[in-house]
């Protein structure tokens, strides 16, 4: 009889935690990382002592709902220090990861500085700023990167065009586009490519 009581309870659980995640990607995804636990236990229509059984602290949150890519982001970069030509993969990179930024205001908050308050983002950057700095070096090396352009800026690049995210009308969402492919020229030592 014990091991019958046990197994609805169970279930329950992981459907509250399946609900609480499916209400936390939405929630982080549409306002970003203003959203609160209280917030995800009403959209997930529980209580929230639920949110804190399953996740102790919003870090905890942010690490389950994010893992998956913040991984994809880390292996993304490991891809590019890899490439044999650095230039194009810094493009590709940079392009692809603004692209999940403007798509995730969740992610957009995360990978700028106020996301490096979560212990996930922190291990995440500390993972990719190698690989940046290795293929910032390798474009150097190639001579297609000014060669006083650091992998710092290339970060301090990437919270402008959050910033330009968050200041685009909605009838402009991609304008950063526009803004990293003036950077990217910028940067290029040879603009005739």
């Amino acid at each position: 009889m014990p091991s019958a009581a046990v197994t609805p309870a169970r279930k329950d659980a992981a459907r509250n935690r399946a609900r609480l995640l499916d209400s936390a990607k939405r929630l982080f995804g549409s306002r970003g990382l203003a959203v609160t636990l209280k917030d995800v236990a009403r959209d997930a229509g529980v209580g929230v002592g639920t949110v804190y059984r399953h996740f102790p602290t919003k870090d905890a949150l942010v690490a389950a709902l994010f893992a998956e890519q913040l991984q994809r982001e880390v292996e993304r970069a490991r891809a590019m220090a890899q490439a044999g030509d650095a230039w194009r993969a810094l493009v590709d990179y940079l392009e692809e990861t603004m692209r999940l930024q403007a798509s995730n205001r969740g992610m957009r908050a995360l990978m700028c500085p106020a996301g490096s308050v979560f212990e996930s983002v922190r291990e995440c950057k500390a993972q990719i700023n190698p690989y940046l700095e290795q293929v910032i070096e390798l474009a150097h090396a190639q001579g297609t990167l000014r060669s006083d352009c650091t992998a710092r800026d290339i970060a301090y690049l990437q919270v402008a065009l959050v910033g330009i995210m968050d200041a685009s009308p909605d009838d402009a969402p991609d304008l950063y586009r526009r803004h990293l492919a003036l950077f990217l020229d910028g940067v290029r030592t040879d603009r005739s490519q």
